[in-house]
């Protein structure tokens, strides 16, 4: 779902009788057979969606939503919600150090003058 609405790639071809999920979350080893079958026949492969059919596809996403639908996969929450968190960046608030400038002219002068 998240690659059909970010990039507007689709899957065609899925074949029947397949869960529709990762492929390492497949159990079953007809079901992985007939998935690598397909895939290697071409008759399950990406594609790209027309700008028309992204555009209604992102539109049915919306409606969902504005439906109260969950759409996608949920994010967990973060165990700190509600706390300030303190900022953990060394870089920020302090000042860079600069290398340490000698003044050499000073030495030079002195070989001058022998």
């Amino acid at each position: 779902m998240a690659i059909k609405e970010k990039y507007g790639i689709d899957l065609l071809g899925w074949p029947e009788g397949v869960p529709f999920q990762s492929p390492s979350a497949i159990t079953s080893v007809e079901h992985l057979r007939t998935l690598c079958d397909t895939l290697k026949e071409g008759t399950c492969r990406w594609a790209y969606m027309t700008r028309q059919q992204h555009v209604q596809y992102q539109d049915q996403l919306t409606q969902r939503r504005n439906a109260g639908e969950v759409v996608g996969k949920a994010r967990k929450r973060r165990s700190d919600v509600g706390r300030k968190r303190r900022c953990t960046d060394p870089a920020k608030g302090k000042a860079s150090k600069s290398a340490a400038f000698i003044d050499s002219s000073d030495e030079q002068s002195d070989e001058d003058d022998m």
